[in-house]
């Protein structure tokens, strides 16, 4: 039987931190973290851990007396032999007593341990000083890459540039479909609204994709990766995503308490809605809900949630790390409250496929560590020509887990506005303490034998989210007779193809 992982909270930082753990919350809209109340149930806990271990030195002290008289009273006769039965009658109701009394305290300290276990799970990761407050608008740029000048951006392979600023350009859906690259229509008919087909050209469009990020991926070294597409609701919890609705948890809570609420569902600010898709066997759709899985499988919204799990419950070598993955999976997001937000086209998709980055770091190397995922993922949308930004997220944004994140943006000419294409989050210990990732470091003062186990720090990067890197190439590369200029980067994969041509481009 699996055993789901159970978090390792600091208590005593939450206790000693609680005035600015508060102020963080506030900061990032979390609006249920209550660090006071861990404070109060850790003292709690901890008064009663006393007492019990007091009553434990009890019983074994009355223990060795039982079998101090017991002994005795068995070269005894007379009235010592009647004085020592009582004095054992004593001892053993005294013994009866006390193990009444650990048991009763025992079961306090499980209550409380779950109640300490749910309010930690509420409070978010610590933000970066630098992190702008507030919501999305306040989002500071951090750099630009490339020119709005839209003749710029064009490929120089011999292609006739002068008369492409005075077109106008169209959007990515108009242009997809007029190339025969994509079927939204096919797709709505066989899985529903927002899921697709790539065809002809479109599909060797993916294939080029992944094989350009994963083959920059691996010279850069990071080690590739084909992940599973789903995932224990446990695994997506740890990693800060939400893989139950509210009235679930609020049904769960009512009928077994604190304890068995998903720990991530409460990291987030009030009513928002989740994102994940739960995946049942059809052989346990009719199985009551007592013998239902308690910890079902997910489909994955990133595989960032299996990469980082692969190492759970592992205490790595200091001398390893950092440890880099590139993992390509399907990616499953419901979008959720999303209708009628950039719904247009493939601008936004409950599946698709994406190339993912997660470097697992010493404790003081993850700021490094994240300037270089952003610095790898700035050089993959360069040499794809694409005009970007590079944007510091503020405290909204951030979500559950992420310490400091950077999102990163495409000028989409078609849609006349950025959009974004990645994001790169330096995640802290939150996922290594909900999944038991630790490293052991060397001591700092003569670097000679080992210290305590350390959780590591974990990172995540997009490299390439095929439909949002495909609407920036199709919308800033078209030419005025509706072509599109590939790449020459992705050139290699794409069966000889240079340009996507109307009425070619489907085969």
């Amino acid at each position: 039987m699996r055993t789901i992982i159970q978090p390792s909270f600091d208590y005593k930082y939450i206790r000693d931190n609680a005035d600015i753990l508060l102020d963080n919350a506030v900061k990032r809209n979390v609006k249920d973290a209550r660090p006071h109340k861990v404070g109060q149930l850790y003292d709690e806990f901890r008064a009663l851990t006393s007492a019990a271990n007091d009553y434990r030195g009890s019983l074994n002290t009355v223990s060795k007396e039982l079998g101090t008289t017991i002994r005795e009273l068995k070269s005894s006769d007379g009235e010592d032999r009647i004085s020592r039965k009582k004095i054992l009658e004593g001892l053993r109701s005294r013994a009866r007593k006390l193990k009444a009394d650990i048991q009763e305290i025992e079961e306090k300290l499980k209550k409380i341990q779950a109640s300490l276990m749910y309010e930690a799970a509420k409070i978010p990761n610590m933000s970066h000083p630098d992190t702008p407050v507030g919501d999305e608008s306040k989002a500071r740029v951090f750099r630009t890459n490339g020119s709005l000048d839209t003749v710029d951006r064009i490929p120089k392979d011999g292609v006739d540039t002068s008369v492409l600023s005075a077109k106008p350009f169209a959007d990515h859906y108009k242009l997809a479909l007029k190339l025969g690259i994509i079927d939204m229509e096919a797709g709505a008919k066989v899985a529903g609204s927002r899921f697709h087909y790539w065809k002809g050209a479109g599909a060797l469009l993916e294939l080029a994709l992944v094989q350009y990020a994963m083959t920059r991926a691996a010279g850069a070294g990071f080690v590739p990766h084909i992940t599973p597409d789903v995932a224990r609701s446990s695994i997506v919890d740890a990693c800060g995503f939400r893989p139950r609705s509210n009235a679930e948890d609020d049904k769960i809570r009512s009928k077994h308490g604190e304890a068995n609420i998903s720990p991530a569902a409460h990291s987030f600010a009030s009513g928002e809605a989740s994102q994940i898709y739960r995946v049942t066997p059809v052989a346990e759709e009719l199985q009551s809900e007592h013998d239902s899985d308690a910890d079902p499988l997910c489909l994955v919204a990133t595989a960032e949630i299996p990469l980082v799990a692969m190492k759970q419950k592992q205490i790595l070598s200091a001398g390893n790390l950092p440890l880099s993955f590139a993992g390509l999976s399907h990616c499953f997001r419901a979008e959720a409250g999303a209708r009628g937000r950039d719904t247009r086209g493939i601008y936004r998709l409950h599946q698709f496929t994406k190339v993912e980055l997660v470097t697992l770091s010493h404790p003081e190397h993850s700021d490094n560590e994240l300037a270089r995922l952003v610095d790898f993922q700035s050089s993959l949308y360069a040499d794809l020509g694409l005009t970007f930004r590079v944007l510091q997220m503020p405290t909204h944004e951030l979500g559950a887990s992420a310490y400091q994140k950077f999102d990163i943006e495409a000028w989409m000419p078609g849609r006349k506005a950025w959009g974004e294409i990645s994001s790169a989050s330096n995640c802290t210990d939150y996922q290594a303490r909900r999944l038991s990732i630790r490293a052991r470091l060397p001591k700092k003062d003569d670097g000679v034998g080992s210290a305590s186990p350390v959780f590591v720090h974990t990172l995540n990067a997009t490299a390439v989210a095929v439909p949002r890197i495909v609407v920036a190439l199709l919308e800033s590369f078209q030419r005025p007779d509706g072509s599109v200029v590939v790449p020459k980067v992705l050139r290699p994969w794409m069966m000889g193809i240079d340009a996507l041509i109307p009425d070619t481009a489907s085969f």
